[in-house]
């Protein structure tokens, strides 16, 4: 069984889950998990990164992200020399603003470590010189930050934290590279739902925006976010609905319109189904906290 790194070995305060890890020079690793995430940027040399599901080159510039859980490992390392960004992202609460309409943030955080962690993918962002060396200097930052801890060193991780992932998502987004496409599309196809959660939304536009048969998105969705694509439709107008009812004064049925719901009533079943709760009594406990 691989072994498993618990938070508490890692982020040097308990209190905030936010750590760089720098290894100039990496050498063989065995499989082994964590409870938090990691994203990896290859800075140099070269080396095989390793799943349960088998392995696949890694090369400087290659950026990705090891969700909390997976196991992974290293082998055959000439010269690697990386940095892990070690982060809990549900206890930093860090703020998305308009960063789920990029398709890369998608591609990078949601669709590579979904399909890597089921089947092998070997499709992931890798940077050019300059753009890796704008990450690098983006990681120092973050690095002195944590190290000097200067009054204020929190939120200021935490920036250069956001600052990584929103450059990182932007880059993704422009990539040419033949491999990344099919994570990029399936990328559009959640900045899509994002973006128009609250207008109608068919398979036949999402398989257009895919360039995918219905079964083939179905299946590939399935994968990355283990739902099909219209129950992710509904899970994000839930979503945005509870958002509406924590910190407005809207009524449930506005609620449920504003959010791309036609019928009040298909609405609470469906916000129970999700949230446990009806609506009314979602928003009464929220009020009460």
């Amino acid at each position: 069984m691989p072994r498993r790194l618990k938070s508490a070995h890692v982020f040097p305060d308990p209190s905030f889950p936010l750590a760089c890890i720098r290894h100039r020079s990496h050498g063989p690793c065995p499989l082994h998990s964590h409870d938090f995430h990691e994203l990896v940027v290859i800075i140099d040399g070269s080396g095989r990164h390793l799943t349960e599901r088998g392995w696949t080159s890694v090369a400087a510039g290659d950026v990705f992200l090891i969700r909390g859980q997976m196991a992974h490992g290293y082998a055959g390392t000439e010269s690697l020399s990386l940095v892990n960004v070690l982060f809990e992202p549900r206890r930093l609460r860090l703020p998305m603003a308009d960063l789920a309409g990029l398709p890369g943030y998608h591609a990078l955080f949601r669709v590579e470590p979904g399909l890597r962690n089921r089947e092998g993918f070997t499709g992931r962002l890798r940077l050019p010189a300059d753009d890796l060396a704008t990450a690098a200097e983006i990681i120092a930052e973050m690095e002195d930050e944590i190290e000097r801890r200067a009054p204020g060193w929190k939120f200021m991780a935490c920036t250069h934290l956001m600052r990584l992932i929103g450059f990182l998502s932007r880059r993704y987004s422009q990539t040419d590279r033949p491999e990344s496409q099919p994570l990029l599309r399936m990328g559009r196809v959640l900045s899509y739902i994002e973006e128009h959660f609250n207008e109608p939304i068919r398979m036949r536009h999402l398989t257009k925006i895919a360039g995918m048969s219905e079964s083939t998105l179905a299946r590939l969705f399935h994968r990355v976010m283990g739902r099909p694509p219209m129950d992710h439709v509904i899970r994000v107008r839930v979503a945005r609905a509870a958002e509406l009812l924590s910190s407005g004064d809207l009524r449930v049925t506005e609620a449920a319109f504003k959010c791309g719901f036609n019928d009040s009533n298909y609405f609470s079943r469906q916000f129970r189904k999700v949230m446990g709760v009806s609506p009314r009594e979602y928003r009464l406990r929220r009020s009460a906290a």
